[in-house]
């Protein structure tokens, strides 16, 4: 029999695995792994593709309280896999550890003991690589993101150490931008670093591995290969549409959660990702969207469709978006949709403090109806000039009006209050401790100090932010050798600048969070439920209660036109809107009327915009 021509131009297949290393959370798989894997098979017919979880491992030996902690640290987690890649750090790593033990003030602090967890992990690691055949692999391909890089190294280093022919890539977040290059040239046994978007870019080098395509893709890093790949992610090598995407496959996770936790069974999160990039893309502090280029997004039906299989393919009725920013109009319709099914969904996502005209009640009432459950928001300051100085595109009384709303509906709402931002004034500390205590009812913020992330447009211009030089961090220092350190361009970097400065002005703020955190934890542990600041409407009044830091209980009562107006406010209102909705009312009488509401803390004004504080107690 003559064979075809498409039989004579069907490849041999390649069989290739992708490995998630520690630290991600062990209670979800890798969208990273389950993404690709999907991708390649439904693009190929003659590749294989096999994804592994090691941390699922991990987290079975450590168990999942500590493993849980560990992950959530990302200086202590790199820490334990340094001596594994460089043992001549284990002192300075060890060192780094205790400094986080330190700073942590956590109970698991005192479980800690670095050489017992360093002996652990290094032994599930040889034993893990022990049980596979790495020989029948032509690709072992590693996600690397976040807190994975010295564990990818230690993973990568020991396999191609005994198998030198099988080739070593390197993916994910960690290896965006100039990291990526800087990966391929301080180590050995990494053959290939993929620059951006991975599902295309894996696909082709597969094809140049198999012998289909003469030259490497353009945004791929490898050795040997002069001036290839881009410190900028190109274009064409991603998707031009997240339609392409089929969902992901979760079959390898399931299957190994399974095997590790058999006795301990636990309903994982399943990810999702509904857009890639950001669509606002202008944080002076951020480097998260290196590996995009532009801002898309799946329609609502693709969403949802997956959200169902993946529901019933596994059992699990909890998601998470991992998007850096949900598209607004499309996740509306999905909200929407899922509203009105009888399925009891849990998300989570992250989301924007504020969306132009639209009101951000309106967007949060939906969401939660829908089945947003917890929200991320890119807080980040409390004073107006410092967002502007971030470039955040929102004001202060965005952001109170989010964390009021989230309060109102009960949606669990994460946020940063990003301290030591280089450049902050004194005025500007001094108008965050002020605007704290108008958010102090709500749930707390989490202090976050400011890094500098390479690429980000504080790198770029240091000089518009008072940095005078730029360094590698720290914490770097202790992970890796000096001669090492000097080849790498890692995501998170140092400076020399106003630091001491910085550190000194924003203590009295610091502070003033941690003990707005301890009221409220011991107010819950107290079993409290009513809302620190909320009102129940009698019809033609208003009564309003109050608890103070101190324990004191206020009471407020509206009457008349005080409660319309006060109602009226519990979205941002101008005063040229309260004047054309109160128009038998001076606008001076209005004017005094918010003044004394906002010295007694029920009202947040910011230039002509104003916001009633309270939330209905019927709604918490």
């Amino acid at each position: 029999m003559v064979p075809t021509e498409t039989q004579a131009a069907k490849p041999s297949p390649l069989k290739i695995i992708l490995l998630s290393m520690p630290w991600p959370l062990f209670n979800r798989p890798s969208i990273q792994l389950g993404t690709l894997k999907s991708y390649l098979e439904t693009n190929s017919d003659w590749l294989q593709v096999e994804t592994a979880h090691p941390y699922l491992e991990a987290a079975s030996i450590l168990g999942i309280d500590m493993y849980h902690w560990i992950s959530r640290n990302i200086w202590l987690s790199e820490s334990l896999y340094a001596p594994l890649v460089f043992p001549e750090q284990k002192r300075s790593s060890a060192a780094l550890a205790a400094k986080c033990l330190k700073k942590s003030g956590a109970p698991n602090a005192d479980l800690f003991d670095y050489d017992k967890i360093l002996e652990q992990l290094k032994n599930q690691l040889e034993n893990w690589l022990n049980s596979y055949d790495w020989s029948q692999y032509a690709i072992i391909g590693f996600s690397v993101c976040f807190n994975q890089l010295l564990a990818s190294l230690a993973a990568a280093g020991l396999i191609k150490k005994k198998y030198p022919r099988i080739r070593i890539v390197f993916g994910g977040s960690s290896c965006a931008a100039a990291a990526g290059k800087s990966l391929i040239d301080a180590f050995d046994w990494v053959d290939f670093v993929i620059q951006g978007e991975g599902e295309n870019s894996l696909l082709e080098l597969c094809r140049y591995i198999s012998g289909q395509r003469d030259d490497i893709p353009e945004n791929i890093f490898s050795k040997g290969v002069k001036n290839q790949g881009t410190s900028a992610p190109a274009a064409g090598s991603q998707l031009s549409s997240l339609q392409e995407l089929p969902a992901p496959d979760y079959d390898d996770y399931f299957s190994e959660m399974n095997k590790w936790f058999r006795n301990t069974p636990f309903i994982p999160v399943i990810p999702v990702e509904f857009s890639r990039g950001c669509w606002w893309n202008k944080c002076t502090f951020c480097n998260l969207n290196l590996q995009w280029c532009g801002y898309r997004y799946k329609k609502v039906s693709q969403m949802l469709a997956e959200v169902t299989a993946l529901s019933r393919n596994y059992g699990s009725l909890d998601f998470t978006f991992t998007d850096n920013m949900l598209p607004l109009q499309e996740s509306l319709r999905f909200f929407s949709q899922t509203g009105k099914l009888n399925i009891d969904y849990s998300f989570f996502a992250e989301i924007r403090a504020a969306y132009g005209n639209s009101s951000i009640e309106e967007i949060l009432s939906l969401y939660r109806s829908g089945g947003l459950s917890t929200i991320q928001v890119g807080i980040e300051a409390l004073s107006s000039s410092l967002l502007k100085k971030m470039h955040k595109g929102t004001s202060v009384i965005d952001n109170i009006a989010i964390m009021r709303g989230a309060c109102e509906h009960s949606l669990e709402l994460e946020g940063n209050l990003i301290i030591r931002f280089p450049g902050s004034s004194k005025s500007e500390v001094e108008e965050t401790l002020e605007n704290l205590d108008y958010v102090f009812a709500y749930k707390p913020l989490t202090t976050a100090v400011f890094f500098l992330g390479n690429d980000s447009p504080v790198f770029t211009m240091p000089e518009k932010f008072g940095i005078l030089s730029i360094l590698d961090h720290a914490n770097n220092r202790k992970l890796f050798p000096a001669k090492i350190l000097k080849k790498l361009n890692l995501l998170v970097k140092d400076y020399r600048g106003d630091k001491t400065y910085q550190k000194e002005i924003w203590k009295p703020a610091h502070n003033k969070v941690k003990e707005w955190q301890e009221f409220h934890d011991n107010r819950k542990t107290g079993g409290q439920k009513k809302p620190l600041l909320g009102y129940r409407d009698g019809d033609d009044f208003l009564l309003i209660r109050q608890e103070l830091i101190n324990g004191t209980v206020l009471n407020h009562r509206l009457k008349g036109p005080s409660r319309q107006i006060y109602l009226y406010c519990t979205q941002i209102r101008t005063m040229e809107e309260l004047c054309k909705r109160f128009p038998d009312i001076p606008e001076q009488k209005i004017l005094d009327f918010l003044a004394e509401l906002k010295g007694k803390r029920l009202i947040f004004s910011e230039e002509d915009k104003y916001l009633a504080l309270a939330i209905q107690c019927k709604n918490y």
